[in-house]
This record gives structure tokens, sequence and C-alpha cells, in this order.
């Protein structure tokens, strides 16, 4: 009896214990209420709360999370795209440390700077990302078809092949390789460098384990050259392999409607015996 006794006043000590450090943490009311807020749609009340947890826990555990709802209200609900570079830099001085978290603030902040139109902040958010991704693969992919983007918006066609043909080069899949080659192939047809464009998409479908998707913008890309070229029974030929797998098939159909009549070619009649 004496046992049952001890071990319901040691419960009740170690269920007294936990409710003060709970009410000891002067920010745990705070991120509940935030997390409650966010889940019901109240993106600025959940802002103000996530924004009191920060000030009131300076060594706090979910301080991560409050700074990527933070982040993520300012850019996709306010659109406030100022605020958030405040936001991604101030979490940066305080989480960079970590390379997976670094690399994915620094990769954000080239995306806001993007959207502001301020290129030459982006393409230097996209440097920092390249150091972090050094040993992921994916992380370089990823960065590198980035700043290959921001070099075509500047018109700078020479940085677009070098960083997409050091994309196509040290990519660790077929997948990845292919969409930097795509990205290659559509950046020389913007400057009408059709045999490149040729090249590079070539060079694509020769590979393996390519999804269906990439598979099919490359050879729509391609019937477009052919076109240009006037070779219009080739680009019927591509159109028409690509019918079903196209994401808009419809696409397919009007561009084949739209193709010079194609005569058939003429059958070679078959010579008659020679009578012995």
């Amino acid at each position: 009896m004496r046992r049952i006794i001890l071990l319901i006043i040691l419960a009740t000590a170690i269920l007294l214990a936990v409710a003060c450090s709970r009410e000891s943490s002067p920010g745990s009311e705070d991120i509940e209420r935030a997390r409650a807020a966010y889940s019901k749609g109240f993106y600025l009340e959940a802002e103000k709360e996530y924004e009191r947890y920060l000030q009131v826990e300076p060594q706090g555990k979910f301080r991560k999370e409050a700074w990527n709802r933070l982040s993520e209200i300012a850019v996709t609900i306010k659109g406030d795209h100022d605020r958030a570079v405040v936001l991604l830099e101030a979490m940066y001085l305080e989480l960079g440390t970590d390379k997976e978290v670094a690399w994915r603030i620094m990769f954000q902040l080239g995306d806001v700077f993007a959207e502001l139109g301020n290129i030459p902040k982006a393409i230097e958010s996209f440097e920092k990302c390249l150091v972090y991704a050094e040993d992921s693969p994916e992380h370089t992919y990823e960065t590198q078809l980035r700043m290959a983007r921001l070099y075509r918006s500047m018109g700078n066609y020479d940085l677009v092949a070098a960083t997409l043909e050091n994309c196509a080069d040290s990519a660790i899949d077929s997948e990845s390789k292919a969409r930097c080659l795509y990205e290659l192939a559509q950046s020389y047809s913007f400057i009408s460098s059709w045999n490149q464009s040729r090249k590079a998409l070539e060079s694509l479908l020769e590979l393996n384990e390519v999804s269906e998707e990439t598979h099919a913008l490359a050879v729509f890309l391609l019937a477009d050259i052919y076109e240009n070229e006037r070779n219009y029974a080739k680009t019927k030929e591509l159109l028409e392999s690509i019918l079903i797998t196209y994401p808009n098939p419809k696409v397919i159909e009007s561009r084949l409607s739209s193709l010079p009549y194609i005569p058939p070619k003429p059958v070679n009649p078959v010579a008659p015996a020679e009578d012995q």
C-alpha cells in the first residue's frame, strides 16, 4: 500500500514538473496560438504570434518554424517581397551554420530578389547556394537551372550555355541531365542558333530513363526546328510521335492542321517480268 502511495506521489510530482516547465517557457502559448491561427487561415494573427514567439524565445526550439512561417506569409500571402528579404537575411544570420538550412534560405532569397527585379542580388544568392550545395548534386542541379534562367533574362547567353553545359555534365541521373539539355536547347532557340539547339536535343533524346513529358517537350522543340527549316514532312513525323504523350494534345493537333499540305510519297510501280 505504501509503495502504491509513493508511486502516486512520484507520478503527481512528475506531472507537476512537466506542467511547470511548460508554464516556465514564455513563448509556449505564443507558438500554440500561432499554429492554431495558421491552420485556420488567420495568417495576420499567426504572423503576430510568430513574431512574438521570436521575441520572447531567443533560444526557442521552434524558431526555425517561426522564421519559415513568417517568410512564407510575407511572400505567398502578403506579396511583401521587401519584408521577405529582411526576414530571410535575419534567418540566415541565425540558422546559416547548417548547410542544408543555409541552402534553402539562400535559394528562397534568390527567388525573392528575382521577383523584385534585383538580378545581381539574386545571382549572388544563388552563387552562395552553389557553395552550400557542393555535397548535393540535386541542389547543385536546381541552383544551376535557376542561375541559367537569370542569365537568360539578362541576355547573357554565353553564361547560359556555360552554366547549362556544366549542369548537364555534372547531373547524376538521366532526368536531371535531360532537363539541363532541354533548357540549353530552348535557350539556343531563343537566339535562333538552330544547329546548337538541335545538337542539345539530339543528345537529350539519346538518353535512357527520361520522363515521358521531358521527352515529348524535346521532340516538340525539335519539330519547331524542322518546321523553321521548312522540312514539313519531318515536322509532321515528330509531332505525330507525341500526339498522345505531349501534355496538351490539342496543341499538337492544332500544329498538325496548320502545316502545309504534304503530298504522299509516290509508290514505285513494280516492273513487269520479262518474257523468257
